[in-house]
This record gives C-alpha cells, structure tokens and sequence, in this order.
C-alpha cells in the first residue's frame, strides 16, 4: 500500500540498497549556460537506467528490434534536487513500484556520487506495446512473474518508496 510521502523520504543510504542500473562521468558537453547539466541529458540518463532495469530483470529482450513488443512512456514525474556538474559521477538506481496486466510503474533516484547527493528524480507509468498493432498489451506471462519476483524483492528491503500518487499503474 502506497502512500503519499515527501520525496525527500528517502536516505542516500536506502536509495543505494537498490540495483544500480548505470554510472557515467559527466562531460563537458553534458553543460548547459548555467554550467550545469542540461535536461535533455538527464532525460539520456533516465532512457540508459531504464535499460538497464530491464537488462536486471532479464526481460530486455523482451523489448528489442527483432520483437513485436516495445515500451511507450506515458508518464513521467521529474524532481530536481541538487546541481550535476562536469567531472562529477552520477548513478542511476531503481526499482519496479508496481504493474498491472499492461502498464508499469517504476522510480528512479540518479545518485551523484561524488557530492553523496540525490539530485534527481523520476517516477514513470510505462505501457507494454504491441508494435505491429501499435496499442497497449499484457505482458506475457512469464515477464509478469519475473517482475512480481522483483516487486517482492524490493518491499523486502523494508522502506516505503516516496511515490507522488498522481501515478498508477
């Protein structure tokens, strides 16, 4: 059961018992005018975290070129917490909050490794496509159990994910 909790909730410390899903220094090019990083980049950031929760799941494949499946992002909450500058080293963690037959409800938290910070972010509602026929469908069964497992798995740990409540899968 979800509440409503601040977004600050969530310590440094439990944040990084999650999976991290992807690490990258920040470049030069990575800046914007007011010498920090862009949000298109954090956007790139989100995309390679994503990636890298469905590689962990083990169901990346699930969602390739060859496969009438893909992914549509319907959703997306951001929160920018503190500044990301060049040469610093963010990470992404994360973790399936909940799913229903078609859609899944994810949380992110990019992590900047050389502050200690949380600098941002990202809860999403991600649908299940079917490419061929262009709309909405269930998952197959077997991506279902694998992402219960990983629900599971996640609650284990005990703490309550600071959710927004404007998103349900």
């Amino acid at each position: 059961s979800m509440t409503h909790s601040h977004r600050h909730a969530v310590s440094l410390e439990q944040v990084t018992q999650l999976p991290k899903l992807y690490t990258k220094t920040i470049p030069a090019e990575y800046l914007d005018v007011y010498n920090h990083m862009n949000v298109r980049y954090y956007a790139e950031l989100w995309g390679r975290g994503a990636g890298g929760l469905l590689k962990l799941l083990g169901i990346e494949q699930v969602f390739t070129a060859e496969s009438p499946n893909g992914h549509w992002l319907l959703r997306q909450l951001l929160n920018y917490l503190a500044e990301v500058r060049v040469d610093e080293t963010v990470s992404i963690y994360g973790r399936m909050v909940g799913r229903s037959q078609m859609r899944m409800h994810n949380m992110y938290w990019m992590v900047n490794e050389t502050t200690g910070r949380i600098a941002a972010t990202s809860e999403v509602l991600v649908a299940n496509a079917d490419l061929t026929a262009r709309r909405m469908a269930p998952f197959a069964d077997h991506v279902k159990d694998v992402m219960d497992r990983h629900i599971n798995e996640m609650d284990a740990l005990g703490w309550e994910v600071p959710v927004s409540g404007v998103i349900r899968a």
